[in-house]
């Protein structure tokens, strides 16, 4: 319920004649898209304003996140990998995206090095689990093991 609301807010707000052209009022419709799960029409929004916001780590985030939940792995990577901020870079969300998209993007060792850095626990056993089953699917059976 509160995601709904959430979701209608930042479409009132971005869709408005004062906002719309500018740079909250994108990045609020690219969170109401984000809430929605339309990660091409979330693109959209971000591409246009990637310039402004380089160097912010809460874009480069959603932005990595929602490029990699579209299958453009080489960009969500590269993007990922901009997030300077070591809360960010140790959060679960973050590992597993980027992993994936080194997988993705035939660089299996990179994604093996992410997990060998993690303590044991169950997220170290959860993209583990990832990197074995994302590895298999693209051929890398040496890290699939």
């Amino acid at each position: 319920e509160h995601l709904k609301v959430a979701q209608q807010f930042f479409q009132l707000v971005g869709s408005s004649a004062s906002e719309c052209d500018t740079i909250p009022g994108r990045q609020c419709m690219a969170s109401c898209f984000f809430l929605l799960r339309q990660f091409e029409d979330v693109n959209i929004y971000l591409k246009s304003i990637k310039a402004y916001l380089y160097n912010d780590d809460d874009f480069n985030w959603n932005y990595g996140l929602s490029l990699a939940s579209v299958g453009d792995f080489k960009e969500a990577e590269d993007t990922l990998l901009l997030v300077q901020n070591e809360r960010y870079r140790s959060e679960y969300t973050y590992v597993s995206w980027l992993a994936r998209c080194y997988i993705m993007n035939d660089k299996p060792k990179n994604a093996w090095d992410l997990y060998l850095k993690m303590d044991t626990s169950n997220e170290s056993f959860n993209l583990l689990q990832l990197i074995a089953n994302d590895a298999y699917k693209m051929g890398h059976f040496y890290y699939a093991a």
